[in-house]
């Protein structure tokens, strides 16, 4: 499938990280995310019955594809699979625990803030590059928005994620969250 562009934007406050939970859950409420469908299989197994089906399935292929000449598979993929598929989505923190190989696509990816780019956190844009991109450390919304959409800000990659605060006039209005995300 590839990855995801996405942005959030959230009234401002002063703690970053509570803005970021507010973007997740908002993302999460509105459906702006990927949803894999539930392995229903999984679900009427249990895990050693599945493992076994899921072993058996890709012993087959490999067998298929390479002849009988290859290493014993490692289970920890089907495993990981059938747990996935018994979670009960009911957030963007289990949303992410259904779907531990795709990724939700959006905001809901990152799961806290880091001072500098972490893979599955937000980091700030950087002041010098707000300074080059904006001409002031306080760009207003409008301005982030269309430089996102221009990609005039540093693009941290696949599974990044980044934030800036847009100010009205002097005053910090909101946090701008944008970023690259899902498999």
């Amino acid at each position: 499938m590839g990855s995801s562009s996405w942005t959030s934007r959230v009234p401002y406050q002063h703690d970053v990280e509570a803005a970021l939970e507010q973007a997740r859950q908002d993302a999460y409420d509105r459906g702006d995310y990927y949803r894999v469908s539930p392995d229903m299989q999984a679900r009427t197994m249990g895990e050693e019955e599945y493992v076994a089906w899921e072993m058996a399935a890709l012993r087959r292929s490999l067998a298929e594809a390479f002849g009988d000449d290859f290493p014993d598979p490692d289970d920890s993929m089907a495993r990981d699979s059938w747990r996935a598929a018994q979670v009960e989505v009911t957030g963007p923190d289990s949303l992410l625990d259904a779907q531990i190989y795709s990724g939700a696509h959006s905001v809901i990816d990152m799961t806290g803030v880091a001072p500098s780019p972490e893979m599955g956190m937000v980091a700030p844009v950087p002041h010098d590059v707000l300074e080059e991109v904006f001409g002031t450390g306080r760009p207003a919304a409008d301005a982030i928005a269309a430089a996102i959409s221009r990609r005039s800000l540093e693009d941290f990659g696949r599974w990044y994620g980044a934030y800036v605060v847009a100010y009205d006039g002097e005053h910090p209005e909101s946090i701008v969250f944008f970023g690259h995300s899902g498999d």
